[in-house]
């Protein structure tokens, strides 16, 4: 019998992040952690029955450390089991996971081969309800789009592994992208459902600049993975092609932006140009200067 298993990578938790985990533990048949952070937090969980804890000592990244639960036959996949993707930060409501599961199986049976099916979230840092520009309306309530965010992403794992499960090359920041790339390019769609919302933080807030726009704002490291990683992405035959305009302007014009309008404009710019100079050199994985996340 398929079961519906929550993966959710985890980086120096604490109890408001288990509160969270907990909450996705009441709607799944099991919870894995995988925890990218240098010290042990089995204790911090023990409480969920449901929770298996995967340790790694050293910080894989997401796709990564995903991918070494996915791969990993003492699990016993199977091909139908949901899988559905979580960081420590999100919070959902009642009825979340077997909503997008009910939309997910609605679409199958409309004949649509289903890659993911996210919900539009709420981003707190933001302050605003976040849905792509980029959509097709497919229902009252379903979208397909290009691309969603990794947290409260449903997938089957049949799927996952046709194509060939998360890219080890993208470390953190635009994993979530590829993931929904590949599965266009494999002939699947990407859906979003408003039939339930998530609460999720991305970055750190944001900056007004010129009146009207904003620009988002992330810890100055984070400079590092968009720019070494968007350039690894950028040669992908899968990449849509206003993808390839979107990056050419965020690897020119928004670094910009972010050394001259942001906080500690110095060392953005240092993280920038040790992104440009590991991506030449063919570095992947973490950054052995990072402190946080």
């Amino acid at each position: 019998m398929a079961n519906t298993i929550a993966i959710i990578t985890v980086f120096y938790p604490n109890t408001s992040h288990l509160e969270n985990v907990r909450k996705i533990a009441e709607q799944v048949n099991k919870v894995i952690i995988c925890d990218n952070s240098p010290e042990n937090n089995l204790l911090l969980f023990k409480s969920i029955n449901n929770l298996q804890y995967c340790f790694w000592g050293e910080n894989l990244g997401l796709s990564l450390g995903f991918n070494k639960i996915l791969k990993n036959t003492n699990f016993a996949w199977q091909d139908d089991d949901f899988i559905i993707f979580f960081d420590q930060d999100t919070k959902i409501p009642e009825k979340h996971i077997v909503t997008l599961e009910k939309d997910y199986e609605w679409l199958e049976k409309k004949n649509y081969a289903v890659g993911c099916v996210g919900p539009v979230f709420f981003n707190e840092s933001m302050q605003k309800t976040e849905i792509p520009t980029l959509k097709k309306v497919v229902s009252d309530n379903i979208i397909a789009v290009k691309s969603m965010i990794t947290s409260s992403m449903l997938c089957k794992y049949k799927n996952l592994r046709k194509i060939g499960f998360w890219n080890e090359e993208i470390f953190l920041d635009m994993a979530d992208w590829d993931i929904c790339w590949r599965f266009r390019y494999n002939g699947m769609s990407c859906f979003m459902t408003n039939a339930t919302i998530i609460h999720h933080t991305v970055g750190e807030g944001k900056k007004r600049i010129f009146g009207f726009f904003d620009l988002r704002i992330a810890k100055p490291f984070r400079e590092y993975y968009q720019t070494r990683d968007c350039l690894y992405l950028f040669w992908k035959k899968y990449i849509p092609w206003n993808f390839r305009m979107r990056f050419i302007l965020r690897l020119t014009v928004r670094n910009v932006l972010h050394i001259f309008f942001l906080d500690e404009p110095m060392l953005r710019l240092q993280y920038i140009i040790q992104g440009i100079r590991d991506y030449i050199n063919n570095i992947h994985g973490v950054l052995n200067l990072e402190k946080e996340v």
